[in-house]
């Protein structure tokens, strides 16, 4: 079956994630995933989540409740169960957009408004260390708690009279903001494997590879059609970049050699996209990618050839796309 999150921002926004059978058809038991009980925390703007066994997390976005919440499988149906982290104690931690587990037991979130991706100690539910090579190269710097990716730019409005230093690229993200000054293009979908993570620098045109038990910059994963990447997945030993600015989706085959230095991920999809978002591999090995503005999901083989429309007329914009066995 298909997981789909929503925008969940206006009036008529979805605040759940909606369930499809395998061949696109809305589920007709049990057609949200999340049991809406009047018990549960309030889930508004879902965005990344991560399924590890029977548990769901799940990165709540509104920025005045940013959270990561923890659902529990009930049947058919995940069941809130509690709020692992929140801004009150992870200062870091506003506008998030993906949440992962990392092989090392922690949890790892990007943040949006502060431009950061933020690792946190699941047993104390406490923000971890700040990234020693950070520290090593900032001895007197100001950070966040939890920081083991900072921002180029550290006076953002999120961070208040808190402000850490700019911590220029590449070692720090990139970072465009709008007309009030927020960030308008930051850190997006993130992926951790094989000790290290894998951070979409949505602003910086880039894939950067960071060592997770120090925060060093490892690689750069760039290439041709590589213009503004918010979402990754990792499918076997190939990890799938969705490139908004360009309408594409990239490939990279991972090795067992550690990543370093400049790495050209090929195309997959070239342009053919219009605002993809979520986007995932199949049962069949084809590419299923919802695009944002046309509440759709579209097939692509894997080689990239049209495969028509998969899913469509979504009751609000898609974000993130996931099969589930």
């Amino acid at each position: 079956m298909w997981w789909i999150s929503y925008r969940g921002e206006s009036g008529h926004g979805v605040d759940n994630i909606g369930v499809f059978e395998d061949d696109g058809s809305p589920r007709k038991v049990h057609p949200l995933l999340l049991d809406p009980s009047p018990a549960a925390h309030p889930l508004h703007i879902a965005r990344g989540f991560a399924l590890v066994g029977d548990d769901l997390y799940i990165a709540n976005a509104w920025r005045k409740d940013s959270h990561i919440a923890l659902y529990h499988r009930h049947g058919d149906t995940f069941r809130f169960k509690e709020v692992l982290a929140k801004t009150e104690h992870v200062a870091a931690m506003v506008h998030p957009f993906d949440v992962e587990l990392g092989d090392d037991g922690r949890i790892y979130v990007s943040c949006q408004d502060t431009n950061t991706v933020v690792s946190l100690v699941p047993e104390t539910r406490k923000p971890a260390p700040v990234a020693a090579h950070l520290r090593r190269h900032y001895p007197k710097g100001k950070f966040l708690p939890g920081t083991l990716v900072a921002s180029s730019r550290g006076s953002l409005p999120e961070y208040g009279d808190r402000t850490p230093l700019d911590v220029p690229s590449p070692l720090g993200l990139k970072v465009v903001l709008d007309k009030r000054g927020k960030p308008r293009h930051s850190v997006r979908g993130i992926v951790v494997h094989r000790k290290h993570l894998y951070v979409a620098d949505e602003a910086g045109d880039a894939v950067k590879v960071f060592h997770v038990q120090s925060g060093e910059l490892m690689a750069h994963i760039t290439g041709r059609a590589l213009g503004a990447p918010v979402h990754l997945i990792l499918h076997g030993e190939t990890l799938y970049i969705g490139a908004s600015g360009t309408g594409s989706i990239l490939a990279l085959e991972l090795t067992s050699t550690p990543p370093s230095g400049k790495l050209k991920a090929r195309v997959v999809i070239d342009g053919k996209l219009d605002a993809p978002s979520g986007f995932a591999v199949g049962p069949d090995g084809d590419l299923y990618v919802a695009e944002r503005k046309k509440q759709r999901v579209r097939r692509f083989s894997s080689k990239g050839k049209k495969k028509g429309t998969f899913i469509d007329d979504l009751p609000d914009m898609p974000e993130f796309l996931v099969y589930v066995p």
